[in-house]
């Protein structure tokens, strides 16, 4: 009587159910109510937190405004950049004036 492949796999396959099974089994009795109730107790803390802290956080108008006056600062930044640049070739214009006069 020889063991063919199939049989040793299907074999195989059963002990390994009757492991997980077993071990499902003998672990439920090692998580107790109390370290349920201790860790459910944790995330109630950490998500009271998480609420206290969204309280506090800005709303969508609040991010409307801001953006509303970064883009007025923006816009005003750029004004400063297209007169300064104005301004650079002005300076530079008469500093052109000045060493060409000073040759003649």
């Amino acid at each position: 009587m020889s063991v063919g492949l199939e049989e040793l796999k299907l074999l195989l396959q059963a002990v390994n159910l009757l492991a997980v099974v077993w071990l499902a089994i003998s672990g439920r009795d090692k998580v107790t109510k109390d370290a349920l109730d201790a860790k459910l107790a944790a995330h109630a803390d950490r998500l009271t937190a998480i609420e206290r802290d969204q309280k506090h956080a800005p709303t969508h108008d609040d991010l409307k405004r801001i953006h509303s006056r970064l883009d007025d600062v923006s816009e005003g930044l750029s004004n400063l950049v297209g007169e300064f640049k104005g301004t650079g070739h002005t300076l530079n214009l008469i500093h052109e004036y000045l060493l060409t006069e000073k040759r003649k």
